[in-house]
C-alpha cells in the first residue's frame, strides 16, 4: 500500500490493546447502529419510539423513579403495588445481554430465513440462544393474523406439507394421496397483496374446517377465486361472497394464468417451510405468522424500511417469552 493511501488510523489502530481494541469495536458498533436506527441501546430504542412505562403485574402506569440497575438501566416503581420493574421489562429484550447491534444482524438474518447455524457464527451466539432469540421474536406475532382480513378479489387455496410427527414412528407407513399424514395449510391473497396462512389440520380440509379458518378474514361480498373445491363452497355462502372458479388443471393456461397470485404464495410457503425439517406442528402456526408479517414487512419496505419497522414492533410489544 502506498504512504499516499493508508488509513491514517492504522497505526492507532495496531498499536492497541486487545482490550482497547474491544471497546473500540464497540463504539463503532454504536455509532454505526445509531445512524441505520436511530438508538445505540435497547433504552434508547425504547425512547425513541416511545415505550411507556407500564407495571408487569397491575398494569398501571403510575410510578416513581428509584434509581438505576447494576447495567446503568432506569428503575421505575409501581405506585398501586410497589412492583419494582424497568422500561423494558414485559419486553423480549428485558433480559438480553447481548448488544442491540448483535439483535439488528439477527432480525436482518431473521428476514431472509437463514438457517440457525448462520445466525449463530455471525452473531457469535450459541445455539440454545438462537432459538430463544427466534422464539421471542415469533412470540410477538402470536394472533398478528387474527385482526388480518381481505377484501374486493381474494384467491384462496390450500398446500400441504409431510407431518414431521411421523418421522419418528418405526412402524408408519406411507400413505398415497391427501392422506392425514400431511398437514393443511390454506392460504389466501387478495388484490391488495394481504396474504392469509393458517394451519387447517391433517389431510384434505372439510367445508367446515375451510369457513373456520376464514370465515372471519373474508369480508362479505367479496368475490373468491378458486379451483372449484367442494370445502370452499360453505365459506362462499356463508360470507355472502361470490364464486369465480378454475378448475386446477396444469395444462390449462387460464387457470394458470388466473390462479398464478396464490399458487405463487402457496409455492413461497412451502419453500420457506422446508427450510426448517423437523419442525413441531405446534409451532408451524408461530413460522406462518412471522412469514405474513414479513410479507407485508417487505411489501412496504420503500416506505418504510423494514428492519426500523421490525424493531418498533418489538420494543412496542408488551410480551416475554421465558426458556
Amino acid at each position: 500500500m502506498s504512504k499516499e493511501n493508508k488509513n491514517a488510523f492504522e497505526d492507532e489502530i495496531f498499536a492497541l490493546s486487545e482490550e482497547d481494541f474491544i471497546e473500540l469495536q464497540k463504539a463503532v458498533e454504536k455509532r454505526q447502529t445509531k445512524e441505520k436506527y436511530g438508538a445505540t441501546d435497547f433504552e434508547e430504542l425504547a425512547e425513541m419510539w416511545e415505550r411507556q412505562p407500564v407495571c408487569p403485574d397491575c398494569g398501571s402506569t403510575e410510578y416513581k423513579l428509584i434509581g438505576h440497575t447494576p447495567n446503568g438501566r432506569q428503575r421505575y416503581e409501581c405506585k398501586e403495588c410497589g412492583k419494582p420493574y424497568t422500561i423494558l421489562t414485559n419486553s423480549i429484550f428485558h433480559s438480553t445481554k447481548k448488544s442491540l447491534s448483535d439483535w439488528c444482524l439477527y432480525l436482518v438474518l431473521m428476514t431472509f430465513n437463514v438457517p440457525l447455524e448462520l445466525t449463530e457464527e455471525l452473531c457469535g451466539i450459541s445455539h440454545p440462544t438462537a432459538m430463544l432469540w427466534r422464539k421471542k421474536v415469533f412470540a410477538t406475532v402470536d394472533g398478528y393474523q387474527d385482526h388480518l382480513y381481505l377484501y374486493d378479489r381474494v384467491w384462496i387455496d390450500e398446500t400441504y406439507i409431510l407431518d414431521s410427527r411421523i418421522l419418528h414412528d418405526e412402524n408408519h407407513k406411507k400413505k398415497r394421496g391427501l392422506s392425514k399424514d400431511l398437514i393443511c395449510i390454506v392460504v389466501a391473497i387478495d388484490n391488495h397483496k394481504n396474504v392469509l396462512a393458517i394451519v387447517c389440520g391433517n389431510g384434505k380440509p372439510s367445508g367446515p374446517r375451510i369457513y373456520k379458518a376464514l370465515k372471519d378474514h373474508i369480508r362479505e361480498g367479496s368475490v373468491i377465486v378458486h379451483d372449484g373445491e367442494k370445502a370452499h363452497n360453505m365459506l362462499i355462502e356463508k360470507n355472502h361472497c361470490q364464486s369465480e372458479v378454475y378448475k386446477a388443471d396444469i395444462k390449462d393456461e387460464d387457470y394458470l394464468e388466473k390462479m398464478a397470485l396464490v399458487n405463487n404464495l402457496c409455492s413461497w410457503i412451502k419453500r420457506y417451510i422446508y427450510r426448517y425439517i423437523g419442525m413441531r406442528k405446534d409451532n408451524l402456526q408461530s413460522y406462518l405468522n412471522w412469514f405474513v408479517y414479513i410479507f407485508r414487512v417487505k411489501g412496504a419496505d420503500e416506505r418504510w424500511p423494514k428492519i426500523p419497522r421490525i424493531l418498533r414492533h418489538l420494543i412496542l410489544t408488551e410480551v416475554q417469552h421465558k426458556r
